[in-house]
């Protein structure tokens, strides 16, 4: 009689998510530290610094409203008025843009991280005072926020990304109770995050799984850029563009 041993089950394979390179993000930080400098001799004097930054592309209503100077909803967002308010912004870009594009990559990233910009800009030029001058990054951070939360929200039984939900919600929180504080644009912050939510809902990846064979291991993919994306966000631009026009009519 022979005695066969019987097969071994394998052993249960752990599947990595796919993380982009960042290759984006250091450009953008770059963009903000480049836009800072020109104005550096300007900082000890406030009613000089002020006026520079208007001239550099500062948001302000009246500007965009009455004198359609439309550059400045995108402009504003890469001037700082001082080394503390480019270096936390630029710090908080660093931390949560290198996850964001290491899950979705470098063309949904900075697709969501400009959008939320233009959201953001947006959201001041229709709500805050006519003559309120807003400047920073933070709009288009929180909307880098925005992106990680649907993206966390989406794959929350992935355990790798399991914690990450519940601390954006008190991060996003917090930075709209921040909003409320003088001198801080809580619509900025405001718009911004819903610009990431919408990115966030047409961007966010998808992922599909190669079973492998002999001589590939299983792995996860993104799944590429499609129709789905640009349908979204083909939808997404043409809403902001008909109410940048409805705000320009109303004045």
């Amino acid at each position: 009689m022979i005695y066969e041993e019987p097969p071994q089950p394998m052993p249960p394979q752990t599947l990595r998510l796919p993380l982009a390179p960042v290759r984006a993000l250091y450009p953008l930080v770059a963009v903000n530290v480049l836009a800072f400098i020109p104005y550096l001799g300007t900082l000890f004097n406030q009613d000089t610094v002020w006026r520079f930054i208007l001239t550099m592309g500062a948001l302000i209503p009246v500007a965009v409203l009455d004198y359609h100077q439309l550059w400045r909803l995108v402009t504003a967002g890469f001037l700082h008025r001082d080394i503390l308010h480019i270096g936390f912004n630029m710090y908080a870009l660093n931390v949560l843009g290198k996850n964001a594009e290491a899950l979705f990559g470098t063309r949904r990233f900075l697709s969501g991280y400009l959008l939320a910009l233009l959201s953001s800009s947006m959201l001041v030029t229709a709500f805050a005072g006519r003559e309120t001058l807003t400047i920073g990054a933070s709009g288009a951070i929180m909307g880098v926020v925005g992106l990680l939360l649907v993206y966390s929200y989406r794959y929350r039984d992935a355990p790798a990304v399991h914690a990450m939900f519940s601390s954006l919600l008190q991060m996003t929180l917090l930075n709209l109770g921040i909003g409320l504080l003088p001198g801080i644009s809580l619509w900025g912050h405001l718009g911004g995050l819903l610009g990431g939510l919408a990115a966030g809902w047409a961007l966010c990846p998808r992922y599909v799984l190669s079973a492998g064979n002999e001589w590939t291991p299983a792995h996860v993919a993104i799944e590429p850029w499609g129709r789905r994306e640009t349908a979204r966000l083909g939808g997404i631009l043409a809403a902001l563009l008909a109410i940048v026009a409805v705000m320009l009519w109303v004045g």
